[in-house]
């Protein structure tokens, strides 16, 4: 080995010894993240507490709010539109006329009835005596026939004349009825030229104007009624066996946003729809005000029922990350155990919290959470 080399080799290992004696004969050691921090020292924190609350279950809803009871008026009877007596958003009463037509056939037809049935009862009226004067005039010769003082020729002809009268009465009475009868048809007719709502309401739309000739059964009038209007949804078919007739329910429009307007549940489908998976449901909601639309797109809470003894956690002890919700539990010892929850409805400054088998009055961490983990070491701070 030369002499330039052998130098070179002792230079180093003197160098190897020198950094061997300054660490105690030891390599350096890097240490994990959490070993420093732990090693560092606990992680200063405040806690609250997990209260017991009780807590409103609902079902939510979407649909659409509609007139309690909605009909399409048809004119009853062909003819000239000769006034309207309401328009599109006009307040109706039950019977209240909403357009005339032309009244002038229907007025005569009904004058012709009029004197029809009046001559049919005078017809009657005139059968009537005759019929008694018969009935009379066979009674007492039925005497005399008897006491063998008229021949049985002269009972039989009145006898005769009685059914001949009793068969014009009847005639005549059904005669007199009939003519009754096309009176009543033709003050029909009059009654039907007046087109009247059938429900109170308001009027939804106009189909006919002023001078137009329009056919029976024409379509005319669309009126709706607004006092209680009909809420159409589903809610979830996992929520199915939760609701029934008779619970609460709340509405909110965006027309009204941050309001709610109540009702009831009135009815519950038997089915759930294949398609959509989803279960229908009605709900009436009180409209006195008439704020509330036909036709408004509506979201509704059905309570289903009141739970006692739900946990609540302070709002800030709760830390979400991407989708996931955790608290941490203060745990004897200065050690803090990590929960993943489902957030329930929150109730001033507090949140329901399920799952992770939390009780009623364990602590909770409320600070420093992102530096927190299972296991980590804490010091409660004043």
């Amino acid at each position: 080995m030369s002499i330039g080399f052998r130098s070179l080799f002792i230079s180093a290992a003197i160098s190897v010894i020198s950094l061997q004696g300054c660490s105690g004969g030891e390599a350096p050691k890097v240490e994990a993240p959490n070993e420093v921090q732990t090693e560092a020292g606990a992680i200063n924190i405040s806690v609250g507490t997990i209260e017991a609350r009780t807590v409103e279950r609902t079902v939510e809803a979407t649909g659409t709010l509609s007139g309690w009871d909605e009909a399409v008026v048809s004119a009853e009877t062909p003819g000239k539109v000769a006034e309207i007596k309401a328009d599109l958003g006009d307040s109706v009463r039950k019977g209240d006329i909403l357009a005339v037509l032309d009244r002038t056939e229907a007025a005569l037809l009904l004058d012709q009835a009029r004197a029809a049935h009046q001559m049919s009862l005078k017809a009657l009226l005139r059968e009537k005596a005759n019929l008694d004067e018969a009935r009379t005039n066979h009674g007492r010769y039925e005497e005399l026939f008897k006491r063998e003082m008229v021949p049985a020729s002269q009972y039989d002809d009145m006898k005769t004349r009685l059914e001949v009268a009793a068969a014009q009465f009847h005639q005549a009475e059904a005669a007199s009825e009939e003519a009754a009868a096309r009176l009543r048809l033709a003050e029909k007719r009059l009654s039907d030229t007046s087109i009247r709502s059938p429900i109170d309401g308001e009027v939804a739309n106009r189909s006919v104007s002023e001078g137009e000739y329009i056919n029976d059964k024409a379509e005319a009038f669309t009126v709706v009624s607004t006092d209680t209007l009909k809420f159409r949804g589903t809610v979830s078919e996992i929520s199915a066996p939760a609701v029934m007739p008779g619970q609460p329910v709340r509405i909110s429009v965006e027309a009204y946003k941050g309001r709610a307007f109540e009702g009831k549940v009135t009815r519950v489908s038997p089915t759930v729809d294949p398609r959509t998976r989803t279960l229908g449901v009605e709900a009436s909601i009180p409209n006195p005000a008439n704020e509330l639309r036909p036709g408004f797109f509506a979201k509704g809470v059905i309570s289903i029922g009141r739970e006692p003894g739900a946990a609540f956690a302070p709002e800030g002890a709760v830390y979400s990350f991407i989708g996931i919700n955790k608290v941490f539990l203060v745990e004897e010892g200065g050690k803090v155990m990590e929960r993943t929850v489902a957030l329930g409805p929150r109730d001033g400054g507090m949140v329901e919290i399920r799952g992770g088998d939390i009780a009623p009055g364990r602590r909770v961490a409320t600070s420093n959470l992102p530096d927190l983990f299972d296991g980590a070491k804490v010091v409660v701070g004043d």
